[in-house]
């Protein structure tokens, strides 16, 4: 009979666990710990906060603190899980309001990820920041008032989302990005290459295949010494400021000293019920690994999506329910100076990892009717694979209506749909609206064309 719920975590994997696990049992106890002084947010919604999008940083709370009071949950903000004994399940947290200890029945670890640095001289300066935290947020929309160039090192989605946020404040904006292209583990190559010539057009400056050597200066940054990759010529970019967007590492000291397995991600190991290794554990969010879902390999999360999703399952598992999580699929999306870039499933560069043969259906195709005024040009990309002619992946980039067309093919990879199947897929029609043969029917119908089914 479970008792306590313990969640370590108020993120949105958290806040979800906690909140769902209270829907599904009334009467269970739930205690929630948070490092941070603040309830939860939307982390996604920060770069959004320093371009103005989002007008008041209060905007991003989504569960405002005097809410899980009602709700019969205990929080406890600016509280740090320090030790947990599994074997007398009880744990140890101390912070603002004083220190004591708790005892649980299940235990839900939410810790989330924390920024990886790369290994570059003048990390340590002033005026060098991340972007996790609203704080981490306040003080770069501070940075957006006085400043006048950023340097952000690393072009994936926060990098870009951040680079793009600054520009729009007026600020001259340069990313460098240590791969080939932006975006990579997102989209391929030639998608990553609309992306870059839309944002360079927009006034963004990319250097692609440049690694970050050093942050130059006295307390605060002069500039960035960056040397290409493939010339290896060394130069200087001068910065005011700069931001290190090279990704998240999960964080899992906790659990790995009370003795949860941690997976080949380096996330908390777990099962289809988020479990982990040891009995009434569980781990959600970006301190977990799941499995991807078409193959079945370990994989980390990363999307709030995910995180909500897992939550979900753990939650109700926690509280004495037995759901299941389906394992990730990784649709994301985001918006650049209004150009939509969506992506879902197996890219190519995934597909050769996981050696799974592919065949893609790709194609300029537009939103609209080639006689309607307004239509806007739609890459599309649908992948199957090559022995099952089943669908396992798609991007789009475009500056209407990519991100709707992500879900389709979100959903038709879940259902395990393939090439002819898709091609049949009866779409919706308006001359205003879209077209009678949707790009994605025609993506797929070149996919099984040339899969011969």
């Amino acid at each position: 009979m479970v008792e306590h719920i313990a969640v370590i975590g108020c993120g949105a994997a958290g806040a979800t666990a906690a909140l769902q696990a209270r829907k599904f049992n009334r009467k269970v106890e739930i205690s929630l710990y948070n490092t941070e002084n603040y309830s939860q947010y939307s982390r996604c919604g920060l770069p959004y906060t320093i371009s103005g999008k989002v007008k008041a940083f209060d905007d991003l709370i989504l569960m405002p603190p005097d809410s899980w009071a009602g709700l019969n949950i205990h929080a406890k903000l600016g509280i740090t899980v320090n030790d947990i004994d599994h074997d007398s399940h009880e744990l140890t947290y101390s912070g603002v309001g004083g220190e004591g200890k708790q005892e649980y029945d299940a235990l839900i670890f939410a810790t989330g990820a924390e920024n990886a640095d790369p290994p570059i001289k003048g990390l340590d300066k002033k005026r060098v920041y991340g972007l996790r935290t609203l704080d981490d947020a306040k003080a770069l929309a501070l940075e957006a008032e006085k400043a006048k160039k950023a340097v952000i090192i690393g072009g994936g989605l926060v990098g870009m989302e951040i680079a793009e946020a600054f520009h729009e404040r007026g600020l001259d904006v340069t990313v460098v990005e240590f791969l080939p292209h932006v975006l990579l583990a997102m989209v391929d190559p030639d998608m990553a290459g609309i992306v870059e010539e839309h944002c360079r057009e927009h006034g963004l400056t990319i250097l692609n295949n440049t690694a970050a050597q050093e942050i130059t200066g006295g307390d605060s940054p002069k500039g960035v010494i960056v040397k290409n990759r493939v010339s290896e010529e060394e130069t200087e970019i001068p910065a005011d400021f700069v931001v290190v967007a090279t990704g998240v590492r999960p964080i899992t000291g906790l659990a790995e000293k009370m003795g949860v397995e941690i997976g080949k991600s380096r996330g908390i190991k777990t099962d289809d019920r988020m479990l982990t290794n040891l009995p009434d554990v569980y781990a959600v969010g970006d301190c977990a690994e799941s499995t991807e879902f078409i193959t079945k390999t370990p994989m980390a999360g990363g999307l709030g999506t995910i995180a909500v999703r897992q939550a979900r399952v753990a939650g109700i598992n926690a509280a004495g329910g037995d759901v299941r999580f389906p394992g990730i699929i990784g649709a994301k999306v985001t918006k650049l100076f209004d150009l939509e870039i969506a992506s879902t499933g197996l890219t190519d560069d995934l597909a050769k990892r996981f050696e799974i043969p592919v065949v893609k259906g790709s194609l300029k195709g537009s939103t609209k009717p080639p006689y309607f005024v307004g239509g806007k040009e739609l890459k599309v990309k649908t992948y199957y694979n090559k022995k099952t002619g089943k669908l396992v992946g798609g991007q789009l980039v475009g500056l209407e209506d990519a991100a709707m067309r992500l879900n389709v093919i979100t959903m038709g990879i879940q259902q395990n749909i393939d090439a002819k199947e898709f091609f049949d897929f009866e779409n919706c029609y308006a001359p205003a609206i879209c077209d009678t043969w949707d790009p994605l029917v025609q993506s797929a119908d070149a996919a099984r064309r040339r899969l011969k089914i």
